[in-house]
């Protein structure tokens, strides 16, 4: 019985050496037995995935350490009454004035309601004087501060329940009442982003089934990677389940979960199956007797893992090595994807290393099943081996390309350079996808808010000033009430609230005497607190700063810019006073800086360890340096392209966006360290197979043409899943996954098209002998791992 003339370097004695061969060809021949243990773990994870809605918050977009994050541990802990967060509660009516006796009535009602949640710290009525809650030009429309306490996951129970209690009390009354802020508009965001993910995967899921169809033939061989990869999301929720209590995960995390594990276990399935069908083709005639017909299946399966197996778990490796580098950005969000897409790209590998060999040798030459006519099914897995495959379409595309290797190598890398240029104007931000809210009582709340009052006024910008362990000066005062001034002529500050206005209109003049005397008044004493820390130190003011723009707009983020590098350090100029500013526009600015200082860092680690990695897998110093350049070009390309479209606005009407003019602040790093990772499996499945090849044979041109007459088919198929997959997504309603899924789709099409079939064989013919090249005292130190 031959071992299949694809891959097996050395026919039984190689087996012999492969783990994974071995490993394969025993779950395949014990597969009731391997597929009832993952029944019932992918059992407890269904059971588990309701346990792990009921622990996902809210996303946080906080750079830890950052002027926004430390702002809120100062709020925290010296103005008590405002708590960890404010939020706002809305009040609105048809036909009744804001100051009508009913309507009053009715407000306080639900305030009432509300004070008494535990987790409250506080509630400023809309009939309070001064500061920025009042009630509305338009006479129908009032605004109640709510201040509540806790982490981010306690801050979003405690939304709910403010929504609930405000709801309820409000009842009958013909008032209206709406919360919102930032947890509720990210909880609301988060819950429009699942159901963006469910009608996203309702398409890209069966498109990809038909792609699975036509590129392997047969409907049984199409459905395995889609049920795998659909099972090995699953397994990830219930992962994430029994984490989620440990690392606080958001609703956002398994949005991008479930993205990016659909894409790439389809992939790793399609792989392994395909590879699977192969060998099972070049070995099953040679079968006549039942027990026989096993052993075959069982070889096949074995020896699928030794090679496409093997190719795989390089690939996942990668991926999570990429991902990881996330983790030296201090944001919050970047460790929730790190986590996110880490955890289901290793249960993507545990379910196609181990659950995907036990099916394919339960089913054995029944995977043929259900197939399209002859002519329509990849050569190498019809009986016989189908003919030579370098007569095939990929095997005349290779020996196209390596006749002309400087015209396709010249020509590709022109057009990515090209697909670059826009990325040299790259902006970036964070938009809260307000424009998606407009059905959730945050979103219509903070609409009401926007044409009623502000745009700003839902999440102001807070401005926390320390005067220093002398306490609070005149001098201090002044400088305070200057800078109010000049706030005021700022054309993106619509309103402000400041201690010296507090104090102006108590006490006709805003000195240190007076707010002696104010804080001594038990009347002033309590409103003052507010704005001066009175019971905690008497050194802490702090401003509150209304946008006239929406908060996540370029212009309020250069409003926290501008108040950070030149309006404060100059109106606080010779007090000694420090400053910080926080708040949601705040944290987006951190979070963008800290995206734009961290990036050379992650690319640098990224590039780094995958280079040493694929050093010691391919042992050769050009293949690897070569990944890394075309990786890096394909990024650029990717990312130039999503510039074009989305930041300057060039598919708006037909894509169904708003165009803000900015990238998310953490989309390019993201980008980066996906696609460097997922594109290692197009990668290592052709180097690979080149490797395997030149082993055999050691001629250059039977190596490139011979692993792209092999590989071609799958790869594009694997590419045009995925585009599928992430593509699907530019159907959501919010903007940023409208983004990710754009960028994703075409930087994989980019990968599997100009750079495998194009670049790679057109570089890699130019090389020739050199590919392989490995200086002998670098080839006797770094291990030998054979990765075919």
């Amino acid at each position: 019985m031959r071992h299949g003339s694809h891959g097996a370097r050395g026919g039984d004695d190689d087996q012999h050496l492969s783990l994974l061969n071995r490993w394969g060809a025993l779950v395949a021949r014990h597969g009731w037995i391997a597929v009832g243990i993952w029944a019932v773990i992918l059992t407890a994870a269904g059971c588990l995935y309701p346990v792990l809605q009921r622990e996902l918050s809210t996303p946080s977009y906080t750079i830890t350490g950052s002027q926004s994050d430390q702002a809120q541990e100062l709020l925290g802990e010296h103005f008590p009454a405002l708590g960890n967060e404010q939020g706002v509660l809305v009040f609105t009516a048809s036909g009744t004035g804001a100051r009508s006796a009913s309507y009053r009535a009715a407000v306080a009602t639900v305030l009432t309601r509300v004070q008494d949640l535990p987790g409250i710290t506080g509630v400023v009525d809309p009939y309070t004087e001064g500061g920025i809650s009042r009630i509305g030009d338009d006479g129908r429309t009032a605004v109640a501060l709510i201040g509540m306490r806790g982490d981010a996951s306690e801050r979003a129970d405690l939304s709910d329940d403010i929504s609930a209690a405000a709801s309820a009390a409000a009842s009958g009354t013909g008032v209206e009442a709406l919360y919102s802020g930032s947890t509720p508009l990210n909880k609301d965001l988060s819950e429009v982003e699942l159901h963006d993910q469910e009608r996203a995967e309702m398409i890209g899921i069966p498109v990809a089934l038909a792609v699975l169809l036509l590129a392997s033939g047969t409907l049984v061989a199409a459905l395995l990677p889609v049920v795998t990869a659909l099972l090995g999301v699953l397994l990830c929720m219930g992962v994430l389940a029994l984490v989620a209590p440990v690392f606080g995960l958001d609703q956002f995390v398994t949005v991008i979960a479930s993205m990016i594990g659909v894409g790439v276990g389809i992939d790793y399935g399609l792989f392994v199956v395909s590879r699977f069908r192969e060998e099972l083709a070049h070995r099953i005639p040679e079968a006549s007797t039942r027990r026989e017909r096993k052993c075959i299946v069982s070889g096949a399966v074995g020896q699928a893992l030794h090679t496409s197996g093997r190719t795989v778990l390089a690939s996942g490796i990668i991926v999570m090595v990429a991902l990881c580098s996330m983790v030296v950005i201090r944001g919050h969000v970047f460790q929730q994807i790190a986590l996110g897409t880490g955890i289901v790209v290793t249960c993507s590998l545990l379910v196609s290393l181990t659950l995907l060999p036990a099916i394919l040798g339960l089913l054995g030459t029944r995977v043929e099943k259900l197939a399209l006519p002859r002519r329509m099914r990849p050569q190498d897995t019809v009986g016989g081996g189908g003919g030579d495959p370098m007569d095939t379409f990929w095997g005349r595309w290779a020996r196209m390309v390596m006749r002309h290797p400087w015209l396709f190598a010249g020509t590709s890398i022109v057009l990515l350079v090209v697909m670059a240029l826009p990325l040299g104007g790259i902006k970036l931000g964070l938009d809260l996808g307000l424009n998606a809210l407009g059905k959730t009582d945050s979103g219509r709340a903070q609409q009401i808010v926007a044409a009623t009052f502000t745009p700003g006024a839902v999440a102001p910008v807070q401005i926390v000033i320390d005067a220093g362990p002398g306490g609070i000066t005149t001098a201090d005062l002044n400088a305070v009430a200057s800078l109010g001034d000049s706030l005021r002529a700022n054309a993106s500050v619509a309103e402000i609230v400041s201690p010296t206005e507090a104090l102006d209109q108590a006490a006709g003049r805003h000195d240190a005497p007076a707010l002696r005397a104010a804080a001594r008044d038990a009347a002033l004493r309590t409103d003052l607190g507010q704005l001066v820390d009175l019971d905690t130190g008497g050194r802490h003011l702090l401003l509150t700063v209304v946008a006239d723009v929406p908060i996540d707009s370029v212009g309020a983020m250069q409003l926290v810019r501008d108040l950070r590098d030149d309006i404060l350090p100059r109106a606080l100029a010779g007090t000694g006073a420090t400053f910080l500013v926080g708040g949601l526009t705040a944290q987006y600015v951190d979070l963008s800086d800290e995206t734009t200082a961290k990036l050379p860092l992650v690319i640098s680690i990224v590039l780094g360890l995958s280079f040493l990695y694929l050093l010691v897998v391919f042992r050769s110093i050009l293949l690897p340096l070569k990944a890394a350049v075309m990786n890096l070009l394909a990024t650029c390309a990717a990312l130039g392209l999503t510039v074009f479209v989305f930041q300057e606005g060039h598919g708006e009407s037909l894509l169904g966006f708003s165009n803000v003019g900015t990238l998310q602040a953490y989309l390019p790093v993201t980008l980066f360290a996906l696609l460097f990772g997922l594109s290692m499996d197009y990668e290592v499945f052709l180097v690979g197979r080149m490797k395997e090849e030149w082993d055999r044979s050691h001629d250059h041109v039977v190596t490139v043409a011979t692993a792209l007459s092999h590989t071609g088919r799958q790869i594009t198929a694997a590419a045009a899943i995925m585009m599928v997959v992430f593509g699907s997504f530019l159907v959501a309603d919010v903007l940023e996954l409208k983004q990710m899924g754009f960028a994703l789709a075409v930087a994989v099409t980019l990968d599997a098209t100009v750079i495998r079939m194009v670049l790679v064989p057109a570089v890699m013919t130019l090389a020739g002998r050199w590919n392989w090249w490995l200086p002998g005292p670098l080839d006797r130190a770094i291990p030998k791992v054979h990765l075919e």
